[in-house]
This record gives C-alpha cells, structure tokens and sequence, in this order.
C-alpha cells in the first residue's frame, strides 16, 4: 500500500455525536474504513468486528486508537486544514475521502504488509455494502452535504420467511391443489415425479405472491439485493484465515441483526427448505386420502387435513430438517449462521463466536484415495460452500439467483446463443472427425476400423508422464492411478473388503517415512500384483504403476544421495 501522507485525520460521527483523531497512521485510517464493509450501525458496533480486520501493522486493540470526542466545529476546523482526512458517517452510512488520501474503492483488497523477499501478507479487505454511500476527492464541505441516494438496505423479515406466515400458505395450498381437479386427473398416485409440476407452482405462488405481513412486498425481494457484498466480505475473511489470520464470526447481538440481509448460501438453504416442506405436505396428504383399508371405506377417502393440522406437522419437518446432516456436512442451521455471520466454512477449523466447526465433507469410508488424501489433509483446509446451479434448472426466475427479471433475462440469452454456437460447432467438429476416419480407412483399405496403438496409455486419465503442479512426491498422481483402478474393481463387483485394502496399503506408502517407504513399496506393489493376477483387465495399468511406485523409489534414494539437488 502506497499513501504519500505520513498522516491523515479521521472524523467519526453517529447517533452519540463525533469522534475526532487528528493525527492517525495510514494502516490504522485504512484498518477503519474496512470496519464499515460489515455495516455497522454505530462506533460500538464498529469497535466489536475490529479483529475481523486488525492485522499487525496496526495496534491489538481497537480502544488505543486515539480517537476523542468532539463537536462537529471542532472537527471541521482540523479537516479544513488537514492534507489528508477520512470521514465515517454512521448516521448516514457513508464514507468520504478528501485531500491527498488515496482511492480505496468499494471492492479492494490491500496488503498490510511486505517481507523482506517482497511477497505480500495480511490482506485488509474493502467491501463496502451496497447501500453505502463512498464519495472520495472530496473538500470539507461535503461533511455537511446529504447523501446523494436514499438508503437503499433490505429488510429481511425472517419470522414470515422461515416461521408460520410460510408454513400457512404452504399448507393452504397443497390442500387446495391436492382436492383439485389437476391434481386427481394426474399420475401422481402412480408417479411421484409427476408431482414436480405442482411443487414448483406452489413454489412460485410463495415467492411471487404479495403480502400485507411485508407491506406489499413478495417474498422472493427478501431474499436478494446483498448477495454479492455478503459473499465478497466471506470471501475477505477467508483470505485472511489462509494468510495466517484467526477466524472470527462476525457479531449477532447488532440491532437488526434478526433482519439483516441473506447472503448466497442462505438463499440457497432456503430454496432447499422450501421445496423439502412442500414435498412432506405431498407426503402427509397422499396418506391422509389413502382409503383406509376397511371393507366398508373403500371407496371413501379419510378426509384431507386441516390447515392447522398440515402447519403443526410441517413445523416439525422444518425443525429437524434445520439440525440434521446436510447432504453428508453440516446441518442447514450451521451453514446459514456461518452465512448470516459471515465467515467461510473450512473442515474443523474453529470459529471464535460459533461453537460448532464444519464436517468434513469426505466421509471415512469413501473408497476414493483422492478423498482419502483430502481427508487427510494433503491440499489444506477443505472450504466448502453451496454453488447455487440448482436454483436455475427449473428455468425460472422466481426460484433464480438473480436480483432482477432483466438479469435472468440476459443471462437466458446468453444461456441460449452459448448453447447454439456449441451445437454447431460440436456437430461440425464431429462431422469433420468421421470424414477423416472414413477418409483413413479408405486409404488403408481397413474398413473394420484405424488400428490401435500400442504404445498409448493405459489409463484413462493420465495421458503423459509429466509431474502434476505442486505434487513434487508424485503421491497425487498415484492417487488418481489407484482411484482408476478401485474404479475397475467396482465395476467387476469385487468386494468392499479388497478395494479397502488396496487404499488402506497406499495410504500406508504415502503416509510413509523414509525408513519405512521401501518396506511399504513392497506391500504395495505386491497387492497391486495379485489384483493383477486375478483380473486380466488391471494387468497393463498394475504394471505400469509398480514401476512409477520404483521410479519414485529411486529418485528418492537420488535426492537423498545429493541433498543439494533442488526439488
């Protein structure tokens, strides 16, 4: 970070009055407009996230900064004679930049600081949210100017979107399509596929209905309008945490904390809920119509359920559904804290603020030695997070994650010329292969087919002998050998048994020291052997990596021969 002013003066206001530090360091200046990239409502608030973004070029704690109270008087006086000021309106939510002080942005990263080899650490992350307003290049007067836009921030009402407003009209609504005429004239007591058609209309009716409990309002506007700035603040923190940082939620106990906006991974959850709900009514209403199995009721359905009924059952599935396993990680009411706090989810890395830790992903018993490597922690810390993509496929915009109609639009468009041009090319390109085998052939005069080589690989995967970036002990390369032919294996039906001790001796050889690897090498390649031995089909791909397994071998025995030799 370049700044030619040595110091710069900071003016603080919000509903307590001003703050005023006539002479601060650059880093601290620059450490205090980030603070506003979580949107703070006051100083206190802004005080509490300051080890979210506190980095070492500035002090521990952020109450030695010396900031002191002041009348605005006293604070235009300094700013009018200041080479370089920041001002941060709490009140206003704004941030103004003025004299020689430079640009910072709305969406930057900077490096706090640079070692003696020049690589840059300690990032601080600018990510002002959308309804605040920055004005840099500013004079004085712009203190006492107002903002050139209302404030713009979404209220996010989460007791109708997630309490009994929703569960209400997801109940009335199954019942009303269920005792429909669509409904009874479907496939659905003999295809529960046929039922997607109605689900996502009662999907969409949610979404795009307006409602007096949100003033007018639908609730799919709840969802968007912070998306971006909740992930791109995620992101900072997750930079942070792999240069060195901690890992700090950010606060829950800020006024309007209940109806801040959602970031991305919250919207998604949220899709996820709304579509498990609707499929349990289905459920719970299917039963409910079945005849009962008496000789005298037949013909005579029970009858179909309550509103109130319907809402206290699916009150229940919303419930567990919040705590359990999510698709084999966490559960949805972790991911949406972490969301709602934003900081990103790592396997088992700890949250200072939130007591649980995410769930590794890749389950103990998975067969895959790739999985097997991540488990163990070969890439470092495991991130994980929820892509959205199945949000589009319905080709709808009520359920997609784009803020405004005109988006989803644009992105159809390009959706539709993309997949047009790839057609054509794909089918001229095609076209133009068969002519040249057909050409070939002729030739030849083969008309049976091109001869294959022999000298090709025998893997499906890897196709030259040059080392994978960054996997200088040649282990992650082995895994996606051994991952092909745990793959073989479970097409030809061999037993769980041996694939797990075909992982189990690799993980052993890469796991290994020195003293030990020539010992595992040998069990290895003797396991690889006897799959071999049994199985024809593994004969050319357990050939070639017991002698990748004597090749690392020897180039180990090599470096160890001349430690000077660079990696």
């Amino acid at each position: 970070m370049e700044q030619d002013n040595d110091t710069v003066v900071v003016l603080i206001a919000d509903t307590a009055g001003w703050r005023l530090a006539e002479s601060l360091d650059v880093d601290t200046a620059m450490t205090l407009i980030a603070l506003a990239s979580e949107d703070p409502g006051d100083w206190e608030e802004a005080m509490s996230v300051w080890p979210r973004y506190r980095t070492p070029a500035v002090c521990e704690f952020v109450s030695s900064v010396p900031l002191e109270r002041a009348t605005l008087d006293d604070g235009m006086k300094t700013l009018l004679s200041a080479e370089a000021f920041v001002v941060i309106d709490f009140r206003e939510k704004r941030v103004l930049i003025g004299g020689e002080f430079m640009p910072v942005g709305r969406d930057e990263v900077f490096a706090m600081i640079t070692d003696d080899s020049g690589e840059q650490h300690c990032p601080l992350s600018f990510h002002l949210p959308p309804w605040w307003e920055l004005r840099e290049g500013v004079t004085p007067a712009a203190v006492g100017e107002p903002r050139q836009t209302p404030i713009a921030k979404p209220h996010v009402d989460r007791d109708v979107l997630y309490g009994d407003a929703m569960l209400k009209d997801i109940a009335f609504r199954t019942i009303q399509t269920i005792e429909s005429d669509d409904w009874k004239n479907s496939d659905v007591h003999k295809d529960q596929q046929a039922r997607y058609p109605f689900t996502i209309a009662v999907h969409r009716q949610w979404l795009m209905t307006p409602r007096e409990d949100l003033d007018g309002r639908i609730p799919r506007e709840l969802l968007h309008g912070a998306k971006e700035w909740s992930d791109q603040v995620t992101w900072g923190q997750r930079m942070r945490f792999e240069d060195g940082g901690p890992m700090i939620a950010a606060p829950d106990d800020w006024e309007g904390h209940e109806n801040a906006p959602m970031g991305s991974q919250e919207v998604y959850m949220y899709f996820d809920l709304c579509r498990e709900l609707i499929g349990a009514a289905w459920n719970y209403l299917s039963k409910r119509c079945e005849p009962s199995g008496q000789p005298d009721d037949r013909a005579a359905p029970s009858p179909v359920a309550t509103i109130e009924e319907l809402v206290h059952f699916l009150r229940d599935v919303k419930n567990e559904w919040l705590e359990i396993s999510f698709e084999g990680g966490s559960s949805p009411k972790f991911i949406i804290e972490c969301d709602r706090r934003r900081v990103p989810r790592g396997a088992g890395v700890a949250i200072k603020g939130i007591g649980a830790v995410q769930t590794e992903q890749h389950i103990a018993d998975c067969d895959c030695p790739i999985c097997q490597m991540m488990s163990d922690g070969m890439f470092g810390v495991g991130f994980v997070g929820l892509d959205g993509h199945h949000l589009e496929l319905d080709d709808e915009f009520a359920f997609s994650s784009h803020d405004t109609h005109a988006a989803w639009e644009e992105q159809q468009r390009e959706y539709a010329e993309f997949n047009a041009k790839f057609n054509a090319e794909f089918n001229a390109e095609f076209n133009a292969k068969m002519e040249r085998e057909r050409a070939e052939r002729e030739a030849v005069g083969d008309h049976e087919g091109i001869e294959v080589d022999p000298f090709a690989s025998a893997w499906s995967g890897i196709h030259d002998d040059r080392p994978l970036p960054g996997d200088t002990s040649g282990h992650l390369k082995m895994a996606f050998m051994v991952a092909e032919i745990v793959s073989e294996l479970e097409r030809l039906d061999v037993s769980r048994e041996v694939i797990r001790s075909l992982n189990e001796t690799f993980a052993d050889y890469r796991r290994s020291d020195d003293e030990q690897r020539p010992e595992q090498a040998l069990q290895l390649k003797a396991i690889l052997q006897t799959l071999a031995d049994g199985h024809e089909e593994l004969i050319s791909k357990s050939a070639d990596l017991q002698s990748r397994i004597d090749e690392a071998d020897r180039a180990g025995t090599r470096l160890d021969d001349h430690p000077e030799a660079p990696f």
